[in-house]
Parts: structure tokens; sequence; C-alpha cells
């Protein structure tokens, strides 16, 4: 009998790559963007790294999630391991961080440095944005995030 796991298996995997494809060139987009020499720049790399979350980690995020929970009842994990609840957590924390702090956080840097690029300086708004260590922090981790799920999925510890 045809069964659909091993599709949606292979959707889920494809998501996460999808989403480890936004996470680790986000990570690249924001390094270069620190050392852009100009402010055109800079929105540049802003307007890249925005690109990146809306549509590589925050839908490869979502879907991955969605997948990997439909995943658990044809392949007979269910809720109990102790490796599918420390994903979902992780997964949890992930998307909560990227939808409610990173994503508003870029939208409001992103419009700071339209309105800089406009009026051709940086606004001390703009500045201020820019200079939190929070958002890389965060968004560094969620790559690393990726990079445990990954390891949870795969070794299955516990």
């Amino acid at each position: 009998m045809l069964t659909l796991a091993p599709w949606l298996l292979l959707l889920h995997v494809l998501a996460a790559l999808w989403l480890a494809g936004g996470a680790f060139a986000g990570a690249v987009v924001r390094a270069q963007t620190r050392k852009a020499p100009d402010l055109a720049s800079r929105v540049h790399g802003l307007r890249i790294g925005d690109r990146l979350a809306s549509v590589y980690s925050l839908p490869g995020g979502i879907v991955a999630g969605i997948l990997g929970f439909g995943l658990l009842h044809p392949l007979n994990y269910g809720f109990r391991p102790g490796w599918v609840q420390a994903s979902i957590a992780i997964w949890l924390l992930m998307l909560v961080n990227g939808l409610f702090y990173l994503r508003p956080w870029m939208k409001r840097a992103l419009a700071e440095a339209e309105a800089s690029l406009a009026t051709g300086a940086p606004t001390d708004e703009l500045k201020r944005l820019t200079a939190m260590k929070a958002p890389r922090i965060l968004a560094d981790l969620n790559a690393l995030g990726v990079v445990l799920l990954t390891w949870l999925m795969v070794i299955k510890p516990f």
C-alpha cells in the first residue's frame, strides 16, 4: 500500500533546507552589511536580509515544523521521545524569536535605512537599531537552532 509518509518526510527535509539556507545566508549577509563602506551598501544588505527572512527562513521554518508534526504519527514516534519534545521546544523558540522579535526589528531597521538613504545620512534611530547586539545574537541562535534540530532528528539521542 502506498503511503504519504516518505513524501511528507521529503517535503519536511526540503523545507528544513529552505530554512537553513535563509538562516546561514542571513549570517553572511549580516556580517558583510556591518562592514559595508557606505549607507547605500548597508541599506542594500538590510534589503537582502529582509528578503532572506521573508522568502526562506520564516516560510521554511513554519512549513518544516508543520510537516514535522504531521510525521510524528505515520512514523510511529508520537510525542513521547525526548528528542521530539526537545525539537518542538527549539522549533517554537526559533519561531517566536523569528516572528515576534527578529521580523519586527528588521522591518523597523529597513524602514529607517530607507528613510536615511532618502535624506543622505543615517538617522539616529538607524544608528541605534543597527548598533543593537541582541538581533545579531538571536539571529545566530536561530542558525544554531537549525544545527541542533538537525542533530536531534538524525541522531535521536534520547
